[in-house]
């Protein structure tokens, strides 16, 4: 499935989408249109406890993560543990929280080939790299 955005146009596959562009004035949401509402979300607090409890009932979490070290960006596998270089105040990447374990995280990165067939296992229990300062989710 391809998306490619050109203002207001979205081509998705062989159909086209026209919405109009965003203006000022009235609200023209139509519920008849919705394919999805959202019925609640949820920031998570920043704690990793609450963050597997939160994969574990709701699934897959986009997380906030520090992907400035170098040593992050030429990850290519095993679990990635390098505190020194990662500080977890800072973060600037979002990746996709998949599942883990009692030792990592298990996460879906989009840089392509990058880490372990595009994924990565990240350390668990030290809040590593910022994983759990900004996650949240929502419910359709």
């Amino acid at each position: 499935m391809s998306l490619s955005i050109f203002h207001n146009v979205y081509h998705l596959e062989n159909n086209i989408y026209l919405f109009p562009l965003p203006q000022q004035g009235q609200c023209t949401f139509n519920r008849d249109y919705a394919i999805a509402n959202i019925s609640e979300w949820s920031i998570m607090p920043k704690n990793e406890d609450a963050l597997a409890f939160a994969l574990w009932k709701v699934g897959p979490i986009p997380v906030s993560i520090n992907a400035a070290p170098k040593s992050f960006q030429l990850y290519s596998n095993g679990i990635y543990d390098d505190e020194a270089s990662c500080d977890n105040s800072k973060v600037n990447h979002a990746m996709l929280l998949l599942g883990y374990t009692k030792d990592y995280w298990i996460l879906k990165n989009w840089w392509g080939s990058w880490g372990e067939d595009g994924y990565m296992r990240l350390a668990r229990g030290k809040n590593l790299c910022g994983i759990s300062n900004y996650a949240g989710y929502v419910t359709v």
